[in-house]
């Protein structure tokens, strides 16, 4: 889906914006990107290119329950975050499932690596869709190796509810969300 609304912010001296994706947004970079996190990401295809990745952006943003945005920094795409309705996570809260957002994020530039742009992705599709379309409750699962994503969740408020060998999960309720402090207050503008 398409969300109607976007933030506009700033981390130090760069302009930020966090948005729905559309087609025009995907270039060679991001498919780069993705070639080399299949690690980390389950549902990348064998073969990625440009097309097919704006043919699955197109197809998200006219489904219902799933939506795709990317975080831009001085105009240019550097990370993306899904999220989309999910039913796994009722087995650790006890509300209806249709009201949980599932959150996954990807830094694919690897030049911003090392700001803190995994949690200013966290918290901005969590922000974001809570304003656009009131979900109070979010979490998102990764492989336990992956530390710096699971960092990124715990330092914006989320609480790590299940860890076996291989993977863990998180949770937080909307209140708690915590802003990143690389975010700068004053700067945060939600735009209709």
């Amino acid at each position: 889906m398409e969300l109607k609304k976007s933030i506009l912010f700033k981390i130090i001296d760069y302009n930020c914006e966090f948005r729905t994706l559309n087609e025009s947004d995907i270039n060679q970079d991001y498919v780069s990107g993705l070639k080399e996190q299949k690690i980390y990401i389950e549902n990348i295809p064998i073969h990625v290119s440009i097309s097919s990745q704006k043919k699955y952006i197109n197809n998200i943003i006219y489904s219902k329950g799933d939506t795709i945005c990317g975080l831009f920094i001085n105009n240019e795409l550097v990370g993306t975050a899904g999220v989309q309705s999910s039913t796994s996570y009722s087995q650790y809260i006890e509300i209806p499932a249709e009201y949980v957002a599932s959150i996954g994020i990807f830094l694919f530039n690897k030049g911003y690596r090392g700001m803190g742009l995994g949690k200013t992705l966290v918290w901005s599709a969590t922000y974001l869709c809570h304003n656009s379309i009131q979900a109070d409750w979010f979490g998102a699962g990764m492989a336990i190796e992956n530390i710096p994503s699971l960092q990124s969740f715990l330092s914006c408020g989320f609480r790590q509810i299940y860890e076996d060998e291989e993977n863990c999960i998180v949770l937080l309720n909307y209140p708690e969300l915590t802003k990143p402090e690389i975010i700068q207050d004053k700067t945060v503008s939600l735009i209709h």
